[in-house]
């Protein structure tokens, strides 16, 4: 006799095909891969007080299974990880976005998870991993470290105390002239970081304080708005290549002058990038740029490439291949630079504080 379990007042044996019967003992019989459980038939001619037993045999037999799966399931559960026992990944719109609930970052991770949570960045484009509040610093880098190796962030104005790869973004921040370090106006529809050889892979946005209303981060497919584009405009594009800069010529006017100032003392030569990029992990394709980082696509000038990419925009930031996420406080938001362009909104009551953190994923060289 196996184990026993004491189940609704009647002890049961687990790990045994025995059960102890009205009569005597009977033994269900085992169950086969890809097989019901037994039915009364199987079991014997069992009877008691003239009565048949199979009934009563039949309903020990899936007593008897019930049991011991759920004992496996206990024992799984047992083994997993508390951080990934109940979470749940909702996809939300069908070209983009993903919503992560029941997994709690500051406890460690087992690998599997990891891989689900890494494979669901990739394919959604975008994911957000809710309830992360509690998280520190040093646990919120630890997280991040679990999608790949970070990378420092090039504007190195405002980082987290102690953490130089944690960067912050906040409309409190004032530029050296007393403004507004971020003006809602100029911002406009990117992927990070394209006039680094490497740039990043993933962007992570982690949501330490955040307005009553607005003030969402909106990301855009840009691998499916490529997919959607007319044959002729895709040969066009394609082998396009863009020169890039810490900020456009085009937008001298209107840069940050701080950037500015960055990038006329850096002298460093512009960056070339292929304006329609190579997934390096699904061998998709995807429209890819930094509309103000971008100086030129060869062969135009800053003014022809700015009309040029805006039409491109157009296309790529249609509804059916956007999310716009607004955050609540603990949100972990990843998007996949690779294939995607995004956009930070200011449509919010400025007295209220929009406060991220942010860190990159080291990338490979685009192509």
């Amino acid at each position: 006799m196996g184990e026993a379990n004491q189940v609704g007042g009647h002890q049961t044996a687990v790990t045994s095909g025995e059960h102890p019967s009205l009569a005597g003992t009977f033994r269900c019989p085992a169950r086969r891969p890809g097989l019901q459980e037994p039915d009364a038939q199987a079991v014997g001619p069992v009877f008691h007080g003239g009565v048949s037993a199979r009934i009563i045999a039949r309903e020990r037999c899936s007593l008897k299974s019930t049991i011991r799966i759920a004992v496996e399931e206990n024992a799984m559960s047992a083994v997993m990880p508390a951080a990934a026992r109940t979470m749940q990944i909702t996809k939300v719109k069908e070209h983009i976005g993903a919503i992560v609930t029941g997994v709690d970052l500051a406890q460690p991770v087992d690998a599997a998870t990891r891989k689900k949570l890494y494979d669901a960045v990739v394919e959604n484009v975008v994911m957000v991993i809710r309830g992360q509040a509690h998280l520190t610093p040093a646990q919120l880098q630890a997280a991040a470290e679990m999608f790949g190796e970070l990378m420092e962030d090039q504007n190195r104005r405002y980082l987290v105390d102690g953490f130089p790869l944690i960067s912050v973004l906040d409309n409190f921040h004032q530029d050296s002239q007393g403004k507004p370090a971020k003006v809602g106006n100029n911002a406009t529809w990117h992927t990070d970081h394209t006039n680094q050889e490497m740039p990043p892979k993933f962007t992570m946005l982690y949501a330490v304080a955040v307005p009553d209303k607005g003030g969402a981060t909106s990301v855009c497919n840009s691998r499916a708005a490529y997919e959607a584009l007319p044959e002729d405009l895709k040969q066009k594009i394609t082998g396009m290549k863009t020169e890039n800069t810490l900020i456009s010529s085009a937008r001298f006017k209107i840069a940050n002058p701080d950037i500015l100032r960055d990038q006329l003392e850096s002298g460093k030569p512009p960056t070339i990038q292929p304006l329609v990029r190579t997934h390096p992990e699904t061998g998709t394709k995807a429209v890819w740029f930094h509309k103000s980082k971008t100086e030129k696509i060869i062969g135009m000038t800053p003014e022809q490439t700015q009309d040029f990419l805006q039409e491109l925009t157009d296309r790529v930031t249609q509804p059916q291949f956007c999310y716009a996420h607004e955050y609540q406080k603990g949100d972990l938001l990843i998007i996949d630079d690779r294939q995607s362009l995004h956009k930070a909104g200011f449509d919010f009551d400025h007295s209220q504080q929009r406060r991220l953190y942010r860190m990159l994923v080291r990338g490979d060289r685009p192509y």
